[in-house]
């Protein structure tokens, strides 16, 4: 089991603590968010192969001794097969996903990149498509049992930049 960096509301490491403790007590630790876009101002949504949920284009957590963006660009290599790309910070937020198993807290880093994916890690990623931003926010006010806490939580502040930036 890896070790994550437990935070408080401020990004303040507080230390190392298992990812199984992190999730099962509820506390703060620190998630990498990457939304991958094309040319055509469509965002690549990852359909999750554990349970279906869909989610940001690539995610996960930073691990001991990384900062955000290695921990982004090491989930995009892994989860996606997207190497040695530009990433750029848009954002942070927090959010907590709570089920009878576990009290996931998440503190995210949210960075944006252009490119498309090359390999699935097939046990993480069911499928992934392409998908307007805004249908996807609008789907997720109707059905938001379909889509992960983390993604909404960050998708608003994806919108508002990406949105802001195609002026």
């Amino acid at each position: 089991m890896n070790n994550v960096i437990w935070v408080d509301d401020n990004d303040n490491v507080l230390g190392e603590i298992t990812r199984e403790k992190a999730h099962q007590e509820g506390l703060l630790h620190r998630v990498a968010v990457i939304y991958v876009v094309n040319d055509k101002n469509e965002l690549l949504v990852n359909e999750r192969a554990k349970d279906g949920h869909l989610d940001h284009s690539s995610a996960g957590h930073v691990n001991i001794g990384e900062s955000y963006p290695e921990a982004a660009k090491r989930e995009l290599e892994e989860e996606l097969g997207i190497f040695g790309i530009k990433l750029q910070e848009i954002g942070s937020s927090r959010a907590r996903d709570k089920g009878d198993t576990f009290d996931n807290r998440h503190m995210f880093k949210i960075f944006i990149c252009k490119s498309a994916p090359e390999k699935l890690k097939e046990d993480e990623v069911r499928r992934v498509f392409w998908a307007d931003p805004k249908e996807v926010y609008r789907d997720m006010a109707i059905q938001p049992e379909k889509y992960t806490g983390g993604f909404k939580s960050t998708l608003k502040i994806f919108l508002e930049y990406y949105v802001k930036t195609k002026k």
